[in-house]
């Protein structure tokens, strides 16, 4: 079910990097629409994490150590299906948008650009939209493509 205009969405940041989370952070602190519930440092925290419950969205590195993004994306699907996921990284040339997909990612935002494009991509995706990359949209180089 869609969310109201005027429902809270409740986001868990999950990456290994504690500076970048204390970055979103901030960027969510005056939010109306979005309310950071929780964070995580890798995979493997985050699918057994006592909040995932309580989440609408995830915001998850896809590389980290002891579980990587899309393995714990693939599990998080499969248990919690109503839970939006949106992918970030610092690398989104090497990214595979079918595996993003097929994990369960609705979007994904690179790390370079994350103050320009997070609210887009999030609103988007809460929206029951995709929101990807135009050049990872396009890209040719990726292997099922012709």
């Amino acid at each position: 079910m869609p969310m109201k205009s005027e429902d809270v969405c409740k986001v868990i940041i999950i990456d290994d990097n504690s500076e970048f989370i204390e970055a979103l952070k901030l960027l969510f602190h005056n939010s109306i629409h979005f309310e950071v519930i929780d964070h995580a440092y890798n995979g493997q925290e985050i699918v057994n994490h006592p909040k995932l419950r309580h989440a609408d969205l995830l915001l998850m590195d896809i590389n980290m150590p002891l579980l990587d993004g899309i393995s714990a994306a693939r599990q998080i699907n499969f248990h919690w299906p109503k839970i939006k996921m949106v992918a970030i990284t610092l690398n989104c040339i090497s990214v595979n948008l079918e595996v993003l997909i097929r994990a369960g990612f609705q979007g994904l935002i690179d790390k370079a650009h994350v103050s320009a494009s997070l609210t887009d991509v999030l609103h988007a995706v809460v929206a029951n939209q995709y929101a990807f990359p135009k050049d990872l949209l396009v890209r040719k180089d990726m292997p099922g493509r012709t």
